[in-house]
């Protein structure tokens, strides 16, 4: 399914510090981000080690909604991995739709180099509010809006999107994410080339690998002029997983030593990072509905309405924009 093609876009050939790993924020779906701390120190460790100076540590949540360190970031945790690691710099994710998002990010801002902002369509103008009064309380923060689920738009939808955002001077970079891992590379490329048309700010791409083509879809992101590209050690993420670090250090050559990186990445994996992808049945299905643009996270209430027939009833359906379960349940044939 790889093209597996290196990308060259205006002479550039990606680096290391385009690379941000986000294993401990989007691999956390996998154990609910019940990451202890020797085993966050040992993924930064590893990171650390492969020459990653970029990543996302959790999300920022109010004390009442913390469940972990990961998930919720008290400012403790941030000045200790701070101390710990002071040549990394510390990425957050803030969902826009929190009801007191300013208790989740007091007395943070500091230890934070960057906070993203997962934002659907109905989100932007929220997160562009919190944006303008995160920059009036730091001057050294960056603030990355990430418009989440992209295939469920289309080019016009986004494009809308995208004029919204492109006047703001509080966000410094627009993310796409393919949430769903539904993105065929062209799609990708046609994307890509809108937000680099329209918008000012830096560029980055979130993918899935609900398809197959999480590293070639990388790589048309940054040939379109993307600067920021997000991994997880061995791919681990919510439902189809994510670009995985090692087959995209390997496939670009930025391997920090001369043994396989991905061997590496196993290696520590199996010994220091007890997640588990989900079984071949589960991802199997996850292709499937991906296929149609239809949201992976969506099959547990698809396969409790239809346990017996999902299969054959996704295959009969169209490929479009689904924007909802209900939207895929009302055109399945009962």
């Amino acid at each position: 399914m790889q093209s597996l093609q290196s990308p060259q876009c205006l002479g550039r050939r990606i680096a290391v510090s385009n690379i941000l790993d986000v294993t401990l924020r989007d691999g956390g779906y996998l154990n609910r981000w019940q990451f202890s701390l020797e085993e966050t120190k040992s993924v930064l460790n590893f990171l650390q080690d492969q020459g990653l100076s970029q990543v996302e540590v959790g999300f920022l949540r109010t004390p009442d909604r913390m469940t972990s360190p990961v998930n919720g970031c008290p400012k403790e945790f941030l000045a200790e991995i701070q101390q710990l690691y002071p040549e990394m710099s510390l990425v957050c994710m803030l969902n826009p739709a929190e009801d007191n998002w300013q208790a989740a990010v007091a007395d943070k801002l500091d230890q934070i180099s960057l906070l993203r902002m997962p934002c659907t369509a109905d989100l932007v103008d929220k997160a562009l509010e919190i944006a303008n009064h995160l920059k009036k309380q730091s001057s050294h923060l960056k603030i990355s809006l990430n418009l989440i689920c992209v295939s469920s738009y289309s080019l016009a939808e986004i494009e809308c999107l995208l004029r919204t955002i492109a006047p703001s001077k509080n966000v410094d970079i627009v993310y796409l994410a393919d949430s769903r891992g539904a993105l065929y590379p062209h799609e990708v490329n046609a994307m890509m080339a809108l937000v680099r048309e329209i918008c000012p700010q830096s560029l980055g791409f979130h993918a899935h690998d609900t398809l197959g083509y999480a590293i070639e879809n990388s790589n048309q992101a940054f040939a379109q002029g993307c600067d920021w590209i997000d991994v997880t050690l061995k791919g681990f993420g919510l439902a189809g997983g994510n670009t995985p670090l090692g087959g995209y250090l390997a496939h670009h050559d930025l391997q920090s030593s001369g043994q396989s990186i991905q061997a590496e990445v196993t290696d520590f994996c199996q010994k220091h990072l007890p997640l588990r992808h989900p079984d071949s049945l589960t991802r199997q299905r996850y292709r499937l509905l991906a296929a149609k643009n239809i949201d992976p996270v969506w099959c547990d209430q698809l396969l409790e309405k239809y346990p017996d027939t999902l299969n054959k009833k996704v295959e009969k359906l169209p490929r479009q924009h689904y924007k909802n379960i209900d939207s895929v349940l009302d055109i399945m044939i009962p």
